[in-house]
């Protein structure tokens, strides 16, 4: 019996069924039946109970060929075939899929080629692969890391925590993730390598082997090539090129960061200037990957509830857009620079050319020196570690009490020791003045209260100030974290707590959990948070440099004091408004920034009786730094002394 292909492939297309010897079967069924094939002058008909499926009522409706296909009779030019030939059919069928397979690869490529040969939309296209493969490849390797801590606490589910095992195999894991983290930066560069850093500053929070294994990126980021550098001038000159601007550029950087690169170049004038020239795709994937490491904490809050991540992500993302300008960059610098104008002897900040300084290119005078932590180098310039990590220490402690506009990123890259070309001595260095933060005065002033209660024990007052922050529920912490004391401490300024101290604060953090701990960081005022992670790098640097606690705590205690009377901000800029208005009739220090040289004004008091409540204070705060102090360690002395029996007996039980 023989059947027309017209009403064949009809039937074929439009049920899914095919034919071999009689049997009709239907791929979309389980099950198949025989049935009888005719053929009649009008219309071939196919008889088979209807047999039900997932995806249609029946699985062989009756219909003839008059049927949506039969307008391709003439163009298909078929006659009528036996049903041996069905082969025929689906080969037919497989050539009508590779044709249409090739047209369509052949539209797609096409359409690739045009949209990547358009620049406007090459842009878009290059963007969305990339992020589409950052966003991935951070996905998978985020899943692995997961994974590892997720069989770690699995296989020491019914064991201690606590045991030395599971410390030994927790250090392990962190080690493998640190260095898959590592690879990982590598690979995407740009905001990644940024975030290392970051997490690699955060020595309080992130365990020794992340912070250890990512403080290499600190200032041994990948660069990128001259055709990068020049596309970025292109942008920027309006076409100009390095070579076009400069009269030498050196096209190996110097140093590379996470945003940008650092040349060595000289100008038309013959000067000798540092170019910082912004990756060309850094910003352009800014969103996609503040995106992707948003939805990485997200996944990583999920399955570890204790590890809530997600404030810190908001927290970088606000602090990273301000990086972005250089113009804001080189301003920054500049005020610095004013605000310490009574140290320009000790500290400087390179000069900015202004006329090669752009958005994304800063062009700013060659400082040449050692970095503040290269102990070989500070003797080869003869430069005393003790002056340079005390100096270090003055300078952020006059920042963040006094001025209260602070530079966020002090890592050793960014401070150089150098010759001053005036005095002929040793002098620190500034650099990367990116990420400022501006301290409300109210906050500033709570800060310096904090302080002042912390050393004077005053516990009325360090009450009234944890309330000012918001954290009353954990004021005992506090003292614990800013002077490594607990409060109504006997033990000295600058020593380990007693025995007894520590055994109070380890019964007092034994019920606390680690979500506890985010908790008490998410609740501190962001400002805290950028002064906790400055404070903690330089007190980094200042023990590289053989510094002690007990030197950065009474240098901090000295200019806490000084930052509750100095002037304030609001009082800055009215001053230099009033004087400006009044310029014949005032010197020039009225109109400056930074505090006022009088000899009547101590500590940058704005007034005499502001002086004296500052000499007041400052008193105060000398008696209970020195004589205070002093008393506390002749006591201790006289009370181990009184004691004599219970060394031997110590000595006894050890061996």
């Amino acid at each position: 019996m023989k059947i027309s292909r017209i009403t064949f492939f009809n039937r074929y297309l439009w049920t899914g069924t095919y034919l071999k010897k009689g049997i009709i079967y239907n791929p979309l069924s389980y099950n198949y039946s025989k049935s009888l094939i005719c053929k009649s002058k009008i219309s071939p008909v196919l008889y088979s109970k209807p047999k039900y499926n997932y995806y249609s009522s029946f699985s062989l409706p009756k219909y003839d060929n008059l049927s949506n296909f039969g307008r391709f009779k003439s163009l298909l030019n078929l006659e009528e075939v036996s049903n041996n030939n069905a082969l025929t059919l689906a080969k037919i069928k497989r050539i009508i899929f590779q044709v249409s397979l090739g047209i369509l690869g052949i539209t797609t490529a096409t359409t690739i080629m045009v949209v990547t040969w358009s620049e406007p939309y090459r842009d878009k296209f290059t963007l969305v692969c990339a992020g589409l493969f950052r966003s991935t490849v951070t996905l998978i390797i985020c899943c692995l890391c997961m994974l590892d801590y997720k069989l770690l606490h699995n296989r020491y589910r019914y064991a201690d925590y606590k045991s030395e095992e599971y410390n030994a195999a927790q250090k392990v894991v962190h080690l493998r993730v640190a260095k898959r983290l590592l690879s990982l930066c590598r690979l995407h560069t740009g905001i990644y390598i940024k975030g290392a850093q970051h997490l690699a500053s955060l020595t309080f929070i992130v365990p020794r082997e992340y912070t250890e294994t990512l403080s290499i990126l600190q200032d041994r980021a990948p660069y990128r090539s001259m055709n990068d550098v020049n596309k970025i001038f292109r942008e920027e000159f309006n076409g100009l090129k390095p070579k076009d601007i400069y009269d030498e550029f050196e096209e190996i950087p110097m140093a590379a960061a996470s945003l940008a690169q650092v040349h060595i170049a000289k100008t038309k004038d013959g000067k000798s200037v540092v170019v910082k020239v912004q990756y060309p795709d850094v910003s352009r994937l800014f969103h996609v990957d503040v995106w992707t490491m948003q939805s990485m904490s997200n996944l990583v809050s999920y399955f570890f509830p204790e590890f809530e991540l997600t404030w810190i992500i908001t927290e970088f993302k606000q602090n990273l857009i301000s990086e972005f300008d250089f113009l804001r960059e080189a301003k920054n610098g500049e005020l610095t620079k004013q605000r310490f104008k009574h140290r320009g002897d000790e500290l400087t900040v390179p000069n900015i050319i202004w006329d090669l300084t752009t958005k994304r290119v800063l062009t700013m005078e060659y400082i040449k020196g050692v970095k503040i932590n290269d102990l070989v180098g500070l003797k080869s310039l003869g430069a005393n570690p003790k002056w340079v990590r005390n100096l270090l220490l003055e300078v952020f402690a006059e920042m963040i009490f006094c001025h209260g506009i602070v530079h966020c990123d002090p890592h050793p890259g960014n401070a150089l020791v150098t010759i001053s070309p005036v005095t002929k001595k040793p002098q620190l260095a500034l650099l990367d003045h990116g990420l400022y933060r501006e301290l409300s005065d109210d906050f500033r002033k709570t800060y310096c209260d904090l302080w002042k209660a912390l050393i004077l024990n005053d516990t009325k007052l360090l009450k009234e100030t944890v309330d000012k922050l918001g954290v009353p529920q954990y004021i005992q912490f506090l003292p614990l974290i800013f002077t490594q004391r607990i409060p109504d401490s006997n033990t000295p300024l600058g020593e380990d707590m007693s025995i007894e101290e520590k055994e109070l604060v380890h019964d007092q953090l034994k019920n606390i959990k680690l979500n506890d701990f985010f908790d008490f960081l998410e609740s501190l005022p962001r400002d805290m948070l950028l002064v906790f992670r400055t404070i903690n790098l330089v007190r980094g640097i200042h023990r590289e440099l053989g510094g002690n606690s007990m030197e950065s705590f009474k240098m901090n205690a000295r200019y806490a004091v000084r930052g509750v009377w100095c002037e304030t901000q609001e009082e800055e800029k009215r001053r230099i408004e009033k004087a400006k208005k009044n310029k014949n009739k005032v010197s020039d220090d009225m109109m400056m920034i930074g505090p006022l040289q009088r000899w009547y004004l101590l500590g940058g008091t704005p007034n005499f009786k502001r002086t004296l409540g500052y000499i007041q204070d400052k008193i105060l705060m000398t008696f209970r730094l020195y004589l205070a102090e002093l008393s506390i360690r002749i006591l201790r002395w006289w009370y181990l002394l009184s004691r004599p029996i219970e060394a031997p007996v110590t000595l006894i039980t050890a061996a």
